[in-house]
C-alpha cells in the first residue's frame, strides 16, 4: 500500500525518524550520558597542548584509513539530544557501508528499525508497524543521518577547517554548507581504527554522539546486500516525489 505523507502526525513521525537515524556509525567509547530529560553529558578529555605536526599526523592517518576503505561494518551506539523535545535518547545497532554511497544500519530493540540507502533513495522500515518511509538522500541530510558521514572522511583537510583543542580530539567546521551541520568533533585513538567516537552539533542545537565498536574493513560486501525489498502488505509513505 503506497501513501503520501500528508497528515501532520505522519509528517512528524517521518521527521523524527530521520532526525534520530544515524549514525551515519554513524560516527565511540568512553562516553558518559545522563538519561534525565534534557541532559547530555560530554566526557572531559585530557587537556594537552598539541603541535601542528601532531594534528597533521592524525589528520593524515584518518584520511589514509578512509581512502583505503571499500566497505566497512561494525556496531554503534547513538546518543541524541533533541533540543525541541528537550530530551536525550539512546539507541544501538549495527551498520554496513559500501563506497560510494550504499549504506544500511539496523537498530536493536526497543527501536526496531532498519534504514537502507541505495541509489540516493532512503528507506526507513519500522518493523512493529510494518511501515516504510521512502525519501531521497543527499548531503543536505547528513545532520539527520550522521552515520552516512563515515563514507566521506577521506578528504577532511579539504572539506573542513580543523583544529585540535584537546588531546585526541579534532574539531571540524565545514568550509561549505553541509546540511545543518555546524561542528563535528572526532575522538581519535593511536591504534586500530582511528576514530572511536564522533559528535555532530547542528545549527538547531541538537547533539548526536556516535560510538563505534567492532569495526571491520573491506569485507567484500555486495551491491545486492543494500537492496531493500518492501515487505508484504507494508504501508509505504513516499516522500521522494
Amino acid at each position: 500500500m503506497k501513501k503520501k505523507l500528508s497528515a501532520v502526525s505522519d509528517q512528524r513521525t517521518a521527521k523524527n525518524s530521520l532526525i534520530m537515524v544515524s549514525v551515519v556509525l554513524a560516527l565511540f567509547t568512553a562516553t558518559s550520558v545522563a538519561a534525565e530529560k534534557g541532559t547530555l553529558v560530554i566526557p572531559k578529555r585530557e587537556t594537552k597542548t598539541t603541535t601542528q605536526d601532531e594534528q597533521t599526523e592524525i589528520v593524515e592517518r584518518i584520511q589514509k584509513t578512509f581512502a583505503e576503505i571499500n566497505d566497512i561494518k561494525g556496531n554503534f551506539t547513538q546518543t541524541s539530544y533533541i533540543k525541541d523535545l528537550e530530551e536525550t535518547q539512546k539507541y544501538s545497532g549495527a551498520f554496513f557501508i559500501k563506497k560510494p554511497a550504499d549504506m544500511m544500519w539496523e537498530y536493536t530493540e526497543p527501536r526496531d528499525e532498519k534504514i537502507t540507502i541505495h541509489d540516493d533513495i532512503t528507506y526507513i522500515y519500522k518493523r512493529a508497524e510494518n511501515q516504510v518511509i521512502k525519501t531521497k538522500f543527499s548531503k543536505e541530510a547528513y545532520s539527520q543521518v550522521p552515520l552516512a558521514l563515515l563514507s566521506s572522511f577521506e578528504n577532511i583537510s579539504t572539506d573542513f577547517h580543523i583544529s585540535m583543542p584537546e588531546k585526541n580530539a579534532l574539531q571540524l567546521i565545514p568550509k561549505k554548507k553541509m546540511g545543518f551541520i555546524q561542528t563535528l568533533v572526532f575522538e581519535t585513538v593511536p591504534e586500530g581504527f582511528p576514530v572511536s567516537m564522533f559528535t555532530v552539533i547542528d545549527t538547531y542545537g541538537n547533539i548526536i554522539m556516535i560510538e563505534l565498536d567492532k569495526i571491520a574493513l573491506n569485507n567484500g560486501l555486495k551491491d545486492d546486500f543494500f537492496l531493500f525489498n518492501i515487505p508484504e502488505n507494508a504501508e509505504v509513505y513516499d516522500m521522494s516525489e
